[in-house]
């Protein structure tokens, strides 16, 4: 049996077809350099059933998320470095607060986890689709 694809649009998603949208006021650089995108794979372990002197699997009741990595060209003066750098130094500084300490979070520029949204645009740079991460 012969089935057809139900593609209407062939046209393919260009490289730099993609803005990212982050924290505008901490990471202006982040967003504006930004090169490429790996969206995380996702996976489903099976469950192993074990049977008389064999195993079975099964479909796993978990999704497993790998890394999010975006690439960005870096400045002369290291603008787009220094972001994350603060930004790792920030969440690594946090983590030695006590949990109350880092309950109470002051403003939104202590916060170490953003909502990052990849735009996904057309092949006329109008957004069609919106992928959010959230507390990236």
């Amino acid at each position: 049996m012969v089935t057809e694809s139900t593609l209407q649009n062939s046209n393919f998603l260009q490289a730099t077809g993609f803005k990212i949208v982050i924290y505008r006021k901490r990471f202006a650089n982040l967003e504006f350099f930004a090169q490429t995108i790996a969206h995380p794979g996702v996976s489903l372990s099976p469950t192993q059933i074990s049977y008389r002197k064999t195993d079975i699997f099964e479909p796993g009741d978990k999704l497993i998320y790998e890394d999010l990595t975006i690439d960005a060209i870096v400045d002369e003066d290291m603008h787009v470095y220094k972001e994350i750098l603060d930004w790792q130094t920030s969440i690594v500084d946090n983590v030695k607060k006590t949990p109350f300490a880092r309950a109470s979070k002051i403003s939104e520029q202590d916060t170490q986890e953003y909502d990052m949204s990849v735009l996904i645009l057309n092949n006329s740079n109008v957004p069609t689709r919106e992928i959010v991460y959230k507390s990236a």
